[in-house]
């Protein structure tokens, strides 16, 4: 009996002892003995991660040579690179436009690289700042590049709008582009809701050895001096208008203005309008 409490007080000993060295007393600001755990370090040893033996992908190593990729575009004369009768046209009024592709585009469509953009900067309710660029081709007759600024005035059923353009253009006669340049004006007025009166102007000068081209004298889309007035009438709601009119246009073969008249579709958004 004795050897068996001996043997469980040797026991109890033992955890006590063990306990004791895992815990830790700790007295209070009210005087009590109190036990907690020690606080315990853990050795992870996490492996770290090695990135030596890593080997880009054939796609990666493919795409770094086509970034560094320069293409070799080959030089030639104005000559060989201006053909305007079958559109392979390289002119220096299409360069900003230029790339390595282009050859390509043109065979797909020569009017690939045509546009028609418009910025409008209002300046105050009645008064704004339009400045428009466009380059048109049109295939065995030739293309252009301009830009057209003016201010346009508007008061009640009154408007007004003046300004300059400038451009190059190139038809079958001359393949190298040639600059042109000149002044319009335009004013129109509501009379009623259903009918706008509208009259014209433009001043046009070309290189003096250009004013016999038949491509440029015909060309309706080319910039002529001419003036005008029309009777617009409004046909519905949407928008939709007819003009009637009379145009006079310089011939510079003749040396005198010609009479056109003129019947044309129109339509007006807000304080812009589509039409001549």
């Amino acid at each position: 009996m004795k050897r068996g409490i001996s043997l469980i007080i040797l026991l109890l000993c033992a955890f006590s002892m063990q306990a004791q060295s895992d815990l830790t007393w700790i007295r209070t600001a009210e005087g009590r003995m109190v036990v907690v755990p020690k606080r315990a370090v853990f050795d992870l040893n996490l492996p770290k991660f090695a990135y030596r033996n890593f080997t880009p992908s054939d796609r990666q190593l493919i795409e770094a040579k086509l970034r560094e990729f320069i293409p070799d575009l080959p030089t030639s004369s104005v000559f060989d690179q201006e053909r305007p009768m079958d559109m392979i046209i390289s002119s220096a009024a299409y360069q900003p436009f230029f790339n390595p592709y282009t050859p390509m585009l043109r065979r797909v469509s020569p009017m690939a690289l045509d546009f028609h953009e418009v910025s409008v900067v209002p300046v105050s309710e009645q008064l704004a700042f339009i400045t428009s660029g466009q380059q048109y081709t049109w295939p065995g007759v030739g293309g252009l590049t301009r830009i057209n600024t003016e201010l346009l005035w508007t008061h009640e059923r009154f408007s007004l709008s003046g300004g300059a353009f400038a451009g190059r253009y190139f038809t079958p006669f001359n393949p190298s582009p040639q600059f042109m340049g000149g002044f319009n004006a335009m004013a129109s007025y509501d009379v009623t809701d259903w009918m706008t009166v509208r009259g014209w102007g433009q001043y046009t000068f070309y290189e003096s050895k250009e004013k016999n081209n038949p491509h440029l004298m015909l060309n309706p889309f080319y910039n002529h001096t001419n003036v005008g007035g029309a009777f617009e009438f409004k046909v519905n709601d949407s928008g939709f208008r007819v003009g009637v009119g009379i145009n006079y246009e310089y011939n510079p073969i003749r040396g005198k203005m010609e009479r056109q008249f003129m019947f044309y579709p129109a339509g007006k958004i807000g304080t812009f309008r589509i039409g001549n």
